[in-house]
């Protein structure tokens, strides 16, 4: 199962599941992208652990594994590139890789991307290769070069040939020669170009290997980003659990009678005497003889009989002895006396009662003595005064269990600080940044009183934000030099988001936005805060002119090059860049 990505599996009902608290902690964190290893340093699991807790979820039919049935996650373009399979293919319905290569989409059954009105223009095209067409064009920028060509991440040179010669012709602008396509021929060439480009990609061995270090980066990225993001679903889980396995460990019945059990070994006898207190005084009361029996005389004298001793010498009986096995305590049971015990083994009659109640209940002990003695409680018992008054003896017995309660809790506390706070030091070693944050975040949250964690949490915290803005950079470079503007744009500006004062970073935004021909204002912004950063920039002024040309801000514009034209002063390089920035500012129709 090593490097296994898990899922969870659609429909199933976890409250009904009997889950250990770290099976559900883990299965709380499983989202379809993070593997089993990914898993084990977020937990702070061991892998060994991990990999047993997920058999076990398995078992309980929780999530599935990769190859098992079940509608599939939804992935990126890099998710594959960790593992040794091909998982950034679109799969069909019962977890296989849906076939792209030759037989491209026969099997597709997720919803289409595209408007199924396009599926309406009057061209020469089949319905079935319309459909085709269309499906192919609104996946391409999901698909990796890989799964383009249906071929496994470790197929060599001749196979990759094979797949690109078995697709291309389908694709070809040349099929469709003299065929009227409409809006079909502009994703037709889309389409081929990018297979071109899948074939040419890989069968160099330099960009492959650049393309390989691409996914593998991506791949990187959005591990550390999921670890960072989730920190704070995190740190709530496990103080949830704490809780839950504290409450879970004092509503066992073993630990209200005394009995041996999780904590029973570190009772001393006088802290074991007010929980057999608690469980005597928790008890439900058991009905009298003369309750149920028609003649009070006749009870009188069969409960007499019940605690005389035996003729022949045996021990007397006690009218316990005569008394029905309670059946085992169900949860909801557990719970009440749970709260009894809290609350001292109080219990108070419905609002309104009369006060005389107790009074009469009281004159009704004295008219049947044999009854009084069978009930009497045993020695030691916590009394129970009328009135709903606490007794003395009730009062320490609950000092003492909240005593026990805070105690076993803080030492789970205690326990879990420990734990994440060596898997932080772990990770640390092996330069796995990420984790390190994550781990000591949650261990800074259950501590937040020391403060050599609190630093240790806040400057691993900076160390990860900048390793990960530096792995964002390596991928918005690549995509860059491959004219993938859009994605490119957007990795820039998460670089930004870990480096807030890289005005180089900023620029790059505002100009990858530019060539996308995405949201010109959004590019404007980034660019007027590489100036704000680094007024001294001819190259960062000019940025921010194009930007204000693109948004129809040609008075901006113009004001941004006479101010570059001034920093540049006799430059010829610069004045050169000028003239060149400003005849391409045209293009966007305004006059600059």
């Amino acid at each position: 199962m090593t490097l296994r990505v898990p899922r969870p599996k659609p429909g199933y009902d976890v409250k009904s599941l009997p889950l250990k608290p770290a099976d559900a902690f883990l299965l709380s964190r499983i989202d379809g992208v993070l593997t089993d290893r990914d898993l084990s340093l977020i937990t702070g699991m061991s892998h060994g652990d991990t990999v047993d807790a997920l058999r076990r979820l398995r078992d309980f039919g929780a999530i599935l594994l990769d190859g098992e049935s079940g509608p599939p996650p939804q992935r990126g373009a890099a998710d594959g590139a960790r593992r040794g399979v091909d998982t950034e293919r679109p799969m069909a319905s019962g977890g296989e890789p849906f076939p792209l290569g030759r037989d491209a989409l026969q099997q597709a059954d997720s919803p289409p991307l595209y408007d199924p009105a396009e599926l309406d223009e009057p061209v020469e095209l089949a319905p079935e290769r319309k459909r085709r067409i269309l499906d192919l064009y609104y996946r391409l920028e999901d698909l990796s070069h890989y799964a383009l060509l249906g071929v496994a991440d470790q197929a060599d040179k001749k196979q990759i040939k094979s797949a690109y010669y078995q697709l291309a012709p389908e694709f070809h602008p040349d099929t469709y020669f003299r065929k009227q396509l409409g809006s079909y021929k502009q994703k037709i060439e889309a389409i081929f170009t990018r297979i071109t480009l899948a074939h040419d990609t890989l069968t160099s061995k330099q960009r492959r290997a650049e393309y390989d270090a691409y996914l593998e980066q991506t791949h990187k990225n959005r591990a550390m980003a999921a670890l960072i993001e989730q920190t704070p679903r995190d740190i709530a889980t496990i103080t949830t659990a704490v809780d839950a396995s504290v409450r879970a460990a004092f509503a066992e019945p073993r630990d209200l009678v005394g009995s041996p059990g999780r904590y029973s070994s570190e009772r001393t006898p006088a802290e074991q005497a007010p929980a057999a207190a608690f469980a005597r005084a928790a008890a439900p009361a058991q009905p009298s003889p003369e309750a149920i029996a028609p003649d009070r005389a006749g009870a009188s004298a069969r409960s007499a009989a019940a605690i005389a001793p035996d003729p022949g010498g045996a021990p007397a009986r006690s009218a316990a002895a005569t008394t029905p096995v309670a059946p085992a305590p169900s949860a909801k049971d557990r719970r009440e006396m749970f709260a009894r015990k809290l609350t001292g083994g109080l219990r108070r009659g419905p609002a309104g009662a009369p006060a005389a109640a107790s009074a009469a209940a009281s004159a009704a002990a004295v008219t049947a003595p044999a009854a009084a003695v069978a009930m009497a409680p045993a020695a030691g018992a916590v009394s129970r005064p009328p009135g709903g008054v606490r007794s003395p003896e009730s009062m320490r017995a609950v000092d003492a269990l909240k005593a026990r309660y805070d105690s076993a809790r803080n030492e789970a506390v205690r326990n879990q600080i420990a734990r994440y706070s060596e898997a932080a030091r772990a990770a640390l070693e092996r330069n796995d940044y990420a984790s390190a944050a994550n781990a000591y975040r949650i261990a800074a949250s259950l501590a937040p009183e020391d403060a050599a964690l609190q630093k240790a949490s806040a400057d691993v915290q900076r160390l990860a934000a900048v390793t990960l803005a530096d792995g964002y950079l390596k991928q918005a470079q690549y995509e860059a030099q491959n004219g993938r503007w859009v994605e490119a744009a957007l990795s820039y500006a998460k670089v930004c988001n870990g480096r807030p004062d890289d005005a180089s970073a900023h620029e790059r935004v505002a100009y990858a936005t530019l060539q996308a021909g995405e949201n010109t204002r959004r590019a404007v912004e980034f660019a007027r805060r590489a100036v704000e950063l680094v007024p001294s920039s001819v190259e960062y002024r000019l940025t921010l002119a194009l930007s204000y040309a693109a948004a129809g801000l040609a008075k901006s514009a113009n004001g941004e090059f006479d101010r570059a034209a001034e920093l540049a002063g006799n430059d010829a390089r610069l004045r050169g860049l000028i003239a060149q920035t400003r005849d391409q500012a045209k293009r966007y129709g305004k006059q600059v």
